[in-house]
């Protein structure tokens, strides 16, 4: 590995949940050879909003365990 990229890997370590998760958007979303520009704003905007409403206590964050019991119906 790169120096770059162990420095990433540190650096992503220290992030917030959240924060881990609007990385692995954009890094899943840059692997795509054609990118709709449009598209691509409006989800890092959406995203951003969603991260924003998390850190500001507008909305509650819940567990996989929480969802997946309530899809099941557990």
């Amino acid at each position: 590995m790169t120096i770059a990229l162990n420095k990433a890997i540190q650096d992503i370590q220290e992030l917030t949940p959240s924060e881990k998760g609007f990385v692995a958007q954009y890094l899943i979303s840059s692997l795509d050879s054609a990118q709709d520009t449009d598209a691509q704003n409006e989800w890092a905007d959406l995203a951003l909003k969603r991260f924003e409403s998390l850190e500001n206590g507008e909305v509650k964050a819940v567990s996989w365990d929480s969802i997946k019991n309530q899809i099941l119906g557990v």
